[in-house]
């Protein structure tokens, strides 16, 4: 697997209830916003972004990647927003990734798709913790699908219900998420 046939979805759509309501990606972090951190971490290792959020929409827009929204306005979580951006993507892997992490790894492509011939979703897990991150076939659609219709919301959830492969990480401090204002 190459750089060239890997999408991304950078997940921005949280209502940032622990961020008193502040759009997280859009937060100053080290002289930068925290999706433009992701981005740049990101974009070299993948061929496609797209963003999904459910509100600022003209600022994530600004950023020169596709934008799309939840199926509705209820806020069901990043796993309604993978839903919603999976069938935008032009490449069947997909990296999922938050807009909080400021500090992925660079090879973390190159790293996952090596155990892409042995499973189509392969998680991050640090400290015995999965990670919103992960790397998914776009084949895990209609599960994904089946998990929303069926009012189960978490990703976390969805992850275990699903054959997958875990990718323990040792450095942690790549997959620390800012989500409270006084970690910023």
């Amino acid at each position: 697997m190459t750089r060239q046939n890997i999408s991304c979805i950078i997940l921005a759509g949280g209502k940032a209830k622990r961020m008193q309501g502040i759009d997280k990606g859009l937060l100053q972090f080290r002289g930068k916003r925290l999706v433009e951190h992701v981005i740049e971490a990101i974009s070299p290792q993948v061929d496609e972004i797209v963003i999904s959020a459910n509100r600022s929409l003209d600022d994530y827009t600004a950023l020169g990647y596709p934008v799309f929204t939840d199926n509705n306005k209820n806020f069901d979580g990043p796993l309604a927003g993978i839903a919603s951006a999976i069938p935008h993507c032009k490449h069947d892997w997909i990296l999922v990734v938050p807009c909080d992490m400021p500090s992925l790894p660079e090879t973390l492509v190159s790293t996952m798709t090596q155990f892409t011939k042995h499973s189509s979703l392969i998680a991050i897990s640090t400290n015995d913790r999965l990670q919103l991150v992960f790397l998914l076939h776009r084949d895990l659609l209609d599960s994904i699908n089946h998990s929303l219709s069926t009012n189960q919301h978490s990703v976390m959830h969805w992850v275990n219900s699903i054959d997958h492969h875990t990718l323990v990480m040792d450095n942690e401090l790549h997959f620390h998420n800012i989500n409270t204002p006084e970690q910023i």
